[in-house]
């Protein structure tokens, strides 16, 4: 009998974390699908208008204490690097799950 009870707790609490952790995952996964409008936003300025902002900055013509860590490549590329990498392992996340 209490073998029977320590599994069913077990069990118990193993559903209850993974539960937490799907609520937190679907949610996160929302926030990131919201955001991809502002991802097509931040790529096309990359695309268009960012040299013309970096050529400003070099002019002096962007204020020095005005935050413009956009106008750095690196940035941006790394931000496209990592949702890529996160990409990669969603994907490879989903063939586990099934």
């Amino acid at each position: 009998m209490n073998n029977i009870i320590d599994r069913i707790t077990k069990m118990e609490n193993i559903l209850d974390e993974l539960t937490i952790v799907v609520e937190k995952s679907d949610n996160v996964m929302n926030e990131l699908e919201d955001s991809l409008k502002n991802l097509n936003i931040l790529k096309a300025y990359y695309e268009s208008q960012y040299m013309i902002d970096v050529m400003a900055d070099k002019r002096q013509e962007v204020p020095q204490d005005l935050k413009r860590g956009v106008l750095s490549e690196d940035a941006v590329h790394m931000l496209l690097t990592d949702l890529l990498e996160l990409s990669k392992k969603m994907e490879k996340l989903s063939k586990k799950i099934r």
